[in-house]
């Protein structure tokens, strides 16, 4: 009898040519199901597209760690590098100096910090040189990597001769201005894109009456255990020099990122929830439309197990199908979103994403099948859970009454 039960509730769950109302709200609800599971998996990849490219792409440009000294005084760079690089956790050091100053072209002027590197071992600690060749950097030339937003600002483009307004040291020309050529503009598609300006190290010290003390990069092999490592190196060098690590900085962003994940599944599995009551709402109605066949059914043997199995099965096949094409709807969805919003942006000449409000100016989508099957198994669960009620209403409806309310 039980197999029995499950082909009468399939056959429930695919009769068409019953009452049309009813079998209109059961494909309604079978619709909202799967537009709730397409949008939560959609939402969920675009989530963690953000996370992947805060990590990958991000973290990938800035320094993990950074020691800068605290005063103007000239340090031993070479020596910390060395005892910097025995911790188990470093990868690599690069040296750097920083300062602050005016970038004009025309009489167009912003305010910007460039970073003087040394190609070579900047190589080793971020990931620039995919942007980027930064051999175009030289000790001799008055070269200049501009980021793209910043650029773009003052319309500037590789090759162009620009203005840098470096402040002095107190007591000298309180500015020095200076030409250099733009060897290269790049777009990493992140917010660094805003105030990106690089020079070799040995063209930057020199834009100085004093050459500033050389600070330090440094690369760990797990970028979420930096604050971890860069405590452990505060404890030895933390009397002469100023540790930060990427979290200062970018730490809140990536927890927002976090945060947002979590409260939109929990928004998104309301929707779910809503669409799952909307199953109920239909079986109770398939059930009063059903009350002779229930009838007949008990009038011939069938226990109320059996009435219950049938109606479990209903909601059942509701809710595998609408969970089901729900997730194919979502990948298919998540997978082609980034190209979908491209082409909005390049056909309306908008830009939906902004670097200097968003971490990055794209949208970006990481398709994780556990979380799809975790969604679409959620809602399966929902969908069974709904249907236990009015699937027992239906097994306790006395064969007599059924009969003759019909």
């Amino acid at each position: 009898m039980r197999s029995l039960s499950a082909y009468i509730g399939f056959r429930y769950s695919a009769d068409r040519s019953g009452n049309q109302l009813v079998s209109f709200l059961s494909r309604l609800s079978m619709l909202g199901l799967v537009l709730g599971v397409a949008l939560l998996v959609v939402v969920l990849s675009v989530m963690n597209g953000f996370d992947r490219e805060m990590r990958n792409r991000i973290l990938a440009l800035v320094p993990h760690i950074t020691l800068q000294p605290w005063s103007d005084q000239q340090v031993d760079w070479q020596q910390l590098k060395l005892d910097v690089e025995r911790h188990p956790h470093v990868l690599a050091t690069a040296p750097f100096v920083q300062g602050n100053a005016m970038l004009i072209k025309g009489a167009a002027v912003e305010p910007s910090v460039f970073f003087g590197i040394d190609p070579a071992a900047e190589k080793r600690v971020s990931v620039i040189e995919e942007y980027v060749d930064l051999d175009i950097l030289t000790p001799d030339a008055s070269g200049l990597i501009l980021g793209k937003a910043l650029a773009d600002r003052l319309v500037i483009e590789a090759g162009d001769r620009v203005t840098l307004g470096v402040p002095q040291a107190e007591g000298r020309q309180n500015v020095r201005f200076v030409q250099m050529n733009v060897a290269a503009v790049v777009a990493t598609g992140t917010e660094l894109d805003q105030q990106l300006m690089l020079m070799h190290i040995n063209q930057a010290r020199s834009l100085f009456s004093e050459a500033p003390p050389v600070s330090l990069r440094v690369s760990v092999d797990d970028v979420f255990a930096a604050p971890q490592i860069a405590w452990e190196l505060a404890s030895v060098h933390g009397r002469d020099y100023m540790l930060k690590d990427w979290s200062q900085q970018f730490g809140n962003m990536y927890h927002a990122i976090q945060m947002s994940r979590k409260l939109v599944v929990i928004m998104l599995l309301a929707v779910v929830a809503v669409a799952v009551f909307n199953v109920v709402s239909t079986l109770v109605m398939v059930v009063n439309d059903k009350r002779a066949d229930i009838g007949i059914l008990r009038s011939q043997g069938a226990s109320q197990g059996d009435i219950l199995r049938i109606f479990l099965t209903y909601g059942a096949v509701i809710g595998a199908v609408g969970a089901a094409a729900g997730g194919v709807v979502g990948v298919l969805l998540a997978l082609g979103i980034s190209d979908l919003v491209a082409g909005i942006e390049s056909v309306f000449g908008v830009k939906l994403l902004q670097s200097d409000v968003y971490p990055i100016n794209y949208l970006p989508s990481d398709v994780r099948i556990p979380d799809v099957l975790m969604v679409c198994a959620t809602a399966y669960i929902m969908s069974l859970l709904a249907t236990i009620y009015p699937a027992w209403r239906a097994s306790r409806m006395p064969p007599a009454e059924a009969l003759r309310s019909h």
